[in-house]
């Protein structure tokens, strides 16, 4: 989509994705090896009464479904940054996180050819809770 086809308030719902018991360890061991996230018998004695995923999984895996809709496609120049990540709810295994993605801002660069979209992003679980926010902002070609 070129940025003249994103409307601010658009909205889209991502597949939902389940959260495996072996990615969560997996990812944990290579990317995030703190031991809520590495070991069942230390995580069961604290807060979360067992393992949780990592919040940078929670969001990879929610982002994986971003880029798997193609939503963008080949219009995407880059990611410029990301704001204002919220951790509000453990993620499980086995838990199913759905994602869902609004436009809430766009402004086009005055060189033209280009402009930026901030998309909000709300991750929910099959309880309907919501367990991850945050938001990007998104270079796309412009038409002109």
């Amino acid at each position: 989509m070129y940025i003249e086809d994103i409307k601010v308030g658009q909205q889209f719902n991502l597949e939902p994705i389940k959260v495996k018991e072996e990615d969560v360890l997996e990812f944990a061991k290579k990317y995030d090896p703190q031991r809520i996230h590495t070991d069942h018998e230390f995580a069961k004695q604290g807060m979360f009464k067992g393992i949780i995923a990592s919040g940078y999984q929670t969001i990879g895996l929610v982002w994986s479904k971003w880029i798997e809709a193609d939503i963008l496609g080949d219009e995407v120049i880059a990611g410029t940054g990301v704001d204002q990540i919220r951790w509000t709810k453990p993620v499980y295994p086995n838990d199913i996180l759905i994602g869902h993605v609004e436009a809430i801002n766009k402004r086009l660069s005055s060189r033209g050819g280009k402009g930026t979209v901030t998309f909000s992003f709300i991750i929910n679980n099959q309880n309907k809770e919501t367990v991850t926010t945050f938001s990007i902002d998104v270079l796309l070609k412009s038409r002109e």
